[in-house]
């Protein structure tokens, strides 16, 4: 059984002032993009509710995700952003 990966996550959420901020989530132990994916948009959900902004829509069409590596001499790195399984397509649709 495969244990997983770390991944990291960048989800744009609206901010206060309106304006997107780009919120990280480290997700421990999903086996693919998809997963890694849901769990931090979950996520990204839960923390746009924790900081008063109740239904404040995530922008989906904006994440990125990055699977976490360590090279040969231990130092950890991220891949380069990761097109969502089986699409062919980007999960990044902006670089800001």
């Amino acid at each position: 059984m495969d244990r997983g990966s770390t991944w990291m996550v960048g989800v744009r959420l609206p901010s206060a002032a309106r304006s997107a901020v780009r919120h990280f989530y480290l997700v421990d132990g999903a086996v693919s993009v998809v997963e890694a994916r849901s769990a931090a948009v979950s996520e990204a959900g839960h923390a746009a509710d924790l900081a008063g902004r109740h239904g404040a829509a995530h922008d989906t069409l904006h994440v990125e995700v990055q699977r976490v590596v360590r090279d040969p001499l231990g130092r950890v790195g991220l891949s380069a952003p990761l097109p969502l399984e089986g699409s062919g397509a980007s999960l990044v649709r902006d670089a800001s």
